[in-house]
């Protein structure tokens, strides 16, 4: 009878050593990515030179095609974005643009809005500078009025494309530029599935926040 208890505790005892070891394992992974991001951040501190967010504001004009159709809309409107910068190249971005539509017939309104998140590429050794690809997933929306009538619908949205960031401060600079092509998927009138090739070109300022900043800021709401 002993023997076999003690075959029991034995076996017992190397189940839970199997599974704490699992999990070490796996708290050994998230220390060790733990670590990795706030080496990441205090590199950014160091340098000085790479933001740790930076939020942009542009006009926007887009040039909508219809689907299934030779036709299409000129849109003019606004976007901003916000990207937390991991270091000098990779970035994450939260984008969001609103576009009305123009030359409809009289008494007719309509609205296009987008959100978008994905990952940006910053080429920041570039000379004087900063050109960047970026990808981006996420919706769209579009509203139509009439006659006091309102409706809307929502979709599917992408924009892949890039830009040129100028910068003339430490914390600001000018994009030129950004060209897009926007994807959206709204359905027809009839109820059918249709796709719409789009463009989107933007211009505006981008205001960068470095790290020492943020935790100054931090530091002195504390």
């Amino acid at each position: 009878m002993t023997n076999k208890k003690e075959r029991e505790t034995i076996a017992m005892n190397k189940k839970c050593l199997r599974v704490l070891g699992r999990r070490a394992g796996w708290f050994a992974a998230v220390l060790w990515l733990v670590c990795v991001l706030a080496a990441t951040t205090r590199a950014q501190q160091a340098a000085g030179s790479t933001p740790l967010l930076e939020v942009s504001g542009t006009y926007s004009y887009v040039r909508a095609n219809a689907a299934n159709s030779g036709g299409g809309f000129n849109l003019n409107g606004g976007s901003g974005s916000l990207a937390y910068n991991f270091n000098g190249r990779f970035s994450i971005v939260a984008d969001g643009g609103a576009y009305r539509f123009s030359g409809l017939p009289p008494g007719l309104d309509s609205t296009m809005f987008t959100y978008l998140f994905g990952p940006r590429y910053s080429f920041r050794r570039f000379g004087r500078v900063t050109p960047f690809a970026q990808a981006l997933f996420g919706g769209g929306r579009l509203n139509a009025s009439s006659g006091g009538v309102s409706a809307g619908e929502n979709g599917f949205a992408m924009a892949a494309g890039g830009g040129i960031d100028v910068p003339f401060h430490r914390h600001l600079a000018i994009r030129i530029i950004q060209a897009e092509y926007l994807l959206t998927r709204f359905d027809l009138v009839t109820g059918a599935s249709a796709t719409q090739n789009n463009v989107r070109i933007s211009a505006g300022l981008v205001s960068g926040l470095a790290a020492d900043s943020w935790s100054s800021g931090r530091e002195s709401r504390a």
